[in-house]
C-alpha cells in the first residue's frame, strides 16, 4: 500500500512571495526620490506662497504665456477640471488672467500677470538651488551618468504607454541631447 504522506501536492507560493521588498525596489525609491525632492521645492515655493501645484502651470507659462487651457493641460500632464482649479487658483492670486483668445472666442487663454512674471525672477534662483543641493554629492560625470539612465528608462517606458504626454517626450530629448544621446 502506498504512503499517501509521501505524494504530496505542489505546494502554491502566498500571494506576497513574488514581491520585491520595497526596500530593493527601484520603482518605490524613485518615486520616493521624486516625492522628497518635490517636498523640498515646495518648500521653496510656499516661501513665496505659491504650491507646487500651481508651480508646474506657472512654469509653462514662464516658458510659453498665452496657452490654452488644453494646452496647458496636455503641456502639463493633467487632467483638464485639474488645470481648471489650479488655474482659478494662480487666478485669484493674482499670477494669471484668463481671457478669450482673439482667433477663437470658444477658446480660454491664460496669460501671466505682472506680478506672475515677476515670480518667475524670483522662483528661478530657488529652485535652482534645490536641484544643485539634491545633486551636490554628486561628480560631474555622475550627474551626467544619472541624466543617461534617466532618458534611458524614460524612454523605454514610453515606447510601451498608449497615452504619450508630446511635451514630456520632447523635454526628455532635450535632456537627450545635452547628454549625448
Amino acid at each position: 500500500m502506498k504512503n499517501l504522506r509521501a505524494v504530496s501536492k505542489p505546494v502554491m507560493p502566498a500571494a506576497n512571495d513574488d514581491l520585491v521588498p520595497l526596500a530593493r525596489s527601484v520603482g518605490y525609491h524613485i518615486r520616493q526620490l521624486a516625492e522628497t525632492w518635490q517636498d523640498a521645492m515646495d518648500v521653496a515655493a510656499a516661501a513665496h506662497g505659491v504650491t507646487i501645484s500651481q508651480w508646474r502651470y506657472l512654469r509653462e507659462l514662464w516658458e510659453e504665456d498665452g496657452l490654452s487651457t488644453g494646452e496647458l493641460t496636455r503641456r502639463v500632464g493633467r487632467q483638464g477640471p485639474t488645470t481648471v482649479v489650479a488655474v482659478r487658483l494662480l487666478e485669484r492670486e493674482s499670477l494669471v488672467t484668463v481671457v478669450k483668445s482673439d482667433v477663437d472666442h470658444r477658446r480660454s487663454v491664460i496669460r501671466l500677470t505682472p506680478r506672475g512674471r515677476r515670480l518667475a525672477a524670483t522662483m528661478a534662483p530657488l529652485i535652482r538651488a534645490v536641484n544643485e543641493h539634491a545633486m551636490s554629492d554628486l561628480s560631474d560625470a555622475e550627474i551626467r551618468a544619472f541624466k543617461r539612465l534617466v532618458v534611458r528608462i524614460q524612454r523605454r517606458l514610453n515606447a510601451e504607454r498608449h497615452e504619450r504626454n508630446e511635451w514630456a517626450e520632447m523635454r526628455t530629448d532635450g535632456l537627450a541631447q545635452e547628454v549625448g544621446l
